[in-house]
C-alpha cells in the first residue's frame, strides 16, 4: 500500500540528481533533467548526464522512462543496460538538445528496446496501458502538435511559468510537477494560489488535463473557474499528496477521471499471452477481443486510428523517396535547427526575463499602490503590515549586501594566500638554482682536479713510470682518502709541517658537508695514510665510523702546537714521532744532545724556510690565476683566506 514511505508520485526536483546505475551495479551517470510530453502529460525521456570528470558531464542522453527502474529507498534508477551501449548511444551537449518532437525520439525508444508509447494501442515495453483522452482533450494536443513548438519541454522550463484563467485573469504558477513512478505520467502540477505578495499562498494539485500551454507567453490557461479552485482545500509544503487514494478525491472535484481508473477500466484480461480461462479455443479468444475492442473504441477513436494509420502508410512510402534529400541535407538541417533551438533558447530566455522584470515592477508598484492607499484610508494595521513587509524585505537585502561582503572578504584572503603560495615556489626555485649552480661549480673543480691527475700521471710516466720519492705538498692537496672497505672518507685540505725538524706533523681530512663544503676537518698522522700510486689517493685504515667519532676541529682553530697533537696520535694508536726521537737519541754519541739540536734546528729552519717560501709563491700564483676566472662568491671567501695563509707563509723568516 502506498504511503509517504512507499508514494506513487515523487517531484521531479526529488527525482532530478538521482544516480542512475545498470545490474552490474556500475555507476552509469545521474538524472539532470526530466522532458515532458505538452500532448498527455508523460515524461517523454529522462536526461541522464554520463562521463565527464568532476561531475562535470560532457554527455548527455536521453533515455525512455519505460526502460528506467526506481529504487525509492537508495534514490536510484536502474537502468538494465551494458555500460558499453551507452558509451556507444547518440548523445547531445547541454546547448543543443535535439529531441523536441515524437518522430525524431522515436529511434531512441528502438535504440533501447522500447515501444513509444504514443503508437496506437500500446503503452510500452512495460505493458501499461494508456489512459482515455477526453475529446477536448485530444482537440488540444492535435492543436499542440500542429504548432511550430517543440512537443516536449523540460521540467525545469515548465516549472514557475503563471497560471491564467480563460478570461486572462492570473491565477498563480507551477511550483512543481509530480510524477506518477509507475507510469510516468504527469500525475498533477502543484500550483501556488492566493496569499499576499507570495505570504500565505497554497498549494493545488491541477489534474494535467486541465492545463493548456500557451507557448509564447510563458503562460498554462486552467480549465477550471477560480471559484471552483478557492473552494478547494489545497495543501501546505509539507503535506504533499503522495497517493493515488488520496489524489482521486481532487480529480473528482475539478470533474476528471482519474487516468488510472481509466486505465484499469480498458485494461484486458489477457496478460502476458496466456489465457486465464482453459479450453477456449484462439479463434473465440481473437472474437472476444474484437468485442472488446468495439465496446472500448468510440466512433471518434475508430476515426483518429484509421486516419493515423492511413498516415503511417504514406509516411512509409515516403520515407524512401526522402532518405536521399535527408542524406544530402541532414548536415545542413542539423545546422540550422541547432541554430534555430539556440535563437528560441535565446528568445525564451529573453521572454522569461523581461516576464519576471515585469512580474517584479507590478508586485513593487502594486505594493505602493496598496500602502499609499492604506495611508490614506488610515487602515493603521494594514499600514503596519505592509511597513513590516518592507523591512523584511530591506533586511533580506541587508543580509545579501553582508554576505556578498563576506564572499569578497574570503576573495582577498584566498588571493594572499595564493600570493603567499607563489613566492614559496620562488624560493623553492631559487634554492634548487643555487643549489645546482653550486652543483656546476663542484663539477667544475672536480674536472680541473681530474685534469691535475692527468697531468701528474702523465709526468710519472714521463719520468720512466717510477714512483717519485717527494710529491708537492700542492700535489697531495685535494687528493681523496678512503679506507680498507673503499668507503670515500673525505679529502687532504693541507699538510701541516713540524718547524723543528721538517717532518709532516700531520694530514688535515675534511670530512663530512654537503657538495664539498665540509664542515669537520680531521688531523691524520703521516704514518697512519698509505699513498695509493697512480690514483691521487690516500688509504686510511680506519671504519667511517671511528673517524665520525674523532674530535676534528674547524677552520679557525688548527692544533698549532705538539701538546695539542699529542692526544691526535694516541686516539689513532701512534707515538708521537718527537717523543720517539728524543728516546732515539738520548743513546746516540758524538756531542752533547743541545748542540746536536742546535745544529740540527739551524740546517732545518734554513731548509724550511726556502721550501716554504716556495710553497707560498706557488700556492699565491695559483690563487691568483683562479681568481682570474673565479665567478662563485663563497668560493672566492675561501680563496682569499688560503692567499692570507699563503703570504704569512711568504713573510715568515722576513
Amino acid at each position: 500500500m502506498a504511503d509517504g514511505n512507499n508514494p506513487d508520485f515523487l517531484s521531479v526536483n526529488t527525482l532530478k540528481g538521482d544516480k542512475v546505475v545498470n545490474r552490474a551495479g556500475e555507476d552509469i551517470g545521474k538524472i539532470e533533467e526530466l522532458m515532458i510530453d505538452l500532448q498527455d502529460g508523460r515524461v517523454g525521456y529522462a536526461v541522464l548526464s554520463f562521463g565527464g570528470f568532476l561531475g562535470m558531464s560532457d554527455k548527455f542522453f536521453a533515455i525512455p522512462w519505460q526502460a528506467l527502474q526506481l529504487r525509492v529507498h537508495e534514490h536510484a534508477f536502474l537502468l538494465d543496460i551494458p555500460k558499453e551501449t551507452l558509451e556507444n548511444a547518440e548523445g547531445f551537449d547541454k546547448g543543443n538538445w535535439p529531441l523536441t518532437t515524437r518522430e525524431g525520439l522515436s529511434g531512441t525508444y528502438t535504440y533501447y528496446g522500447c515501444q513509444p508509447y504514443w503508437q496506437s494501442g500500446v503503452a510500452g515495453q512495460t505493458g501499461r496501458v494508456s489512459g482515455k483522452v477526453e475529446p477536448e482533450r485530444e482537440s488540444r494536443m492535435e492543436s499542440t502538435a500542429a504548432s511550430e513548438g517543440p512537443e516536449f519541454l523540460s521540467a525545469s522550463t515548465i516549472k514557475g511559468d503563471k497560471i491564467i484563467s480563460s478570461t486572462g485573469e492570473d491565477i498563480g504558477k507551477i511550483d512543481e510537477l509530480m510524477i506518477d513512478l509507475e507510469n510516468g505520467r504527469v500525475a498533477y502540477a502543484a500550483v501556488s494560489h492566493g496569499g499576499y505578495l507570495g505570504v500565505g499562498s497554497k498549494l493545488f494539485a491541477i489534474p494535467w488535463q486541465a492545463l493548456q500551454l500557451k507557448m509564447h507567453e510563458h503562460a498554462f490557461v486552467l480549465d477550471i473557474s477560480k471559484e471552483t479552485l478557492d473552494k478547494e482545500e489545497g495543501f501546505d509544503k509539507d503535506n504533499w499528496p503522495l497517493t493515488r487514494e488520496r489524489l482521486s478525491r481532487t480529480y473528482t472535484n475539478y470533474g476528471y477521471e482519474p487516468y488510472w481508473q481509466i486505465v484499469a477500466a480498458e485494461q484486458p484480461e489477457v496478460s502476458t499471452g496466456k489465457i486465464k480461462q482453459a479450453g477456449v479455443s484462439a479463434g473465440v479468444i481473437r472474437k472476444t477481443e474484437t468485442k472488446r475492442t468495439e465496446v472500448v473504441e468510440t466512433d471518434e477513436e475508430i476515426r483518429v486510428r484509421q486516419e493515423r494509420e492511413r498516415l503511417e502508410g504514406l509516411r512509409g512510402t515516403q520515407e524512401e523517396k526522402l532518405s536521399q534529400l535527408e542524406k544530402q541535407q541532414m548536415e545542413k538541417e542539423k545546422q540550422a535547427k541547432a541554430e534555430r533551438e539556440r535563437l528560441a533558447q535565446l528568445e525564451r530566455e529573453r521572454i522569461e526575463a523581461e516576464r519576471q522584470a515585469e512580474a517584479e515592477r507590478e508586485r513593487l508598484a502594486q505594493l505602493e499602490s496598496e500602502l499609499q492607499e492604506a495611508r490614506r484610508q488610515e487602515e493603521t494595521e494594514r499600514v503596519t503590515r505592509l511597513e513590516n513587509e518592507l523591512k523584511e524585505v530591506q533586511t533580506q537585502e541587508e543580509i545579501r549586501r553582508d554576505r556578498l561582503v563576506q564572499l569578497e572578504r574570503e576573495c582577498t584572503e584566498a588571493r594572499k594566500q595564493a600570493e603567499v603560495e607563489r613566492e614559496e615556489l620562488a624560493q623553492l626555485e631559487s634554492e634548487r638554482t643555487e643549489v645546482e649552480r653550486r652543483a656546476d661549480v663542484e663539477r667544475e673543480r672536480l674536472a680541473q682536479l681530474e685534469r691535475e691527475r692527468t697531468e701528474v700521471e702523465r709526468r710519472v710516466e714521463a719520468a720512466g713510470k717510477k714512483i717519485p720519492d717527494f710529491l708537492s705538498a700542492n700535489t697531495i692537496k685535494t687528493d681523496r682518502v678512503v679506507n680498507t672497505a673503499g668507503e670515500d672518507l673525505g679529502r687532504i685540505d693541507e699538510l701541516m709541517i713540524d718547524l723543528d725538524n721538517g717532518r709532516v706533523a700531520y694530514a688535515v681530512l675534511s670530512f663530512g658537508g654537503f657538495m664539498g663544503m665540509s664542515d669537520k676537518l680531521f688531523a691524520i698522522p703521516w704514518n697512519f695514510l698509505t699513498y695509493r700510486e697512480h690514483e691521487h689517493a690516500f688509504t686510511l685504515d680506519i671504519p667511517r665510523d671511528v673517524l665520525e667519532s674523532a674530535e676534528g676541529f674547524d677552520k679557525n682553530t688548527w692544533p698549532l702546537t705538539r701538546e695539542e697533537l699529542s692526544d691526535t696520535y694516541t686516539y689513532y694508536g701512534y707515538q708521537p714521532y718527537w717523543q720517539r726521537e728524543l728516546a732515539e737519541r738520548a743513546g746516540t754519541p758524538g756531542g752533547t744532545e743541545s748542540e746536536m739540536m742546535t745544529r740540527a734546528e739551524r740546517k732545518r729552519r734554513e731548509q724550511l724556510k726556502t721550501a716554504e717560501e716556495i710553497m707560498a709563491q706557488q700556492d699565491k700564483e695559483r690563487i691568483e690565476k683562479q681568481e682570474a676566472t673565479e665567478t662563485d662568491k663563497e668560493k672566492k671567501e675561501r680563496l682569499e683566506r688560503e692567499r692570507v695563509v699563503a703570504e704569512r707563509r711568504e713573510h715568515k723568516y722576513q
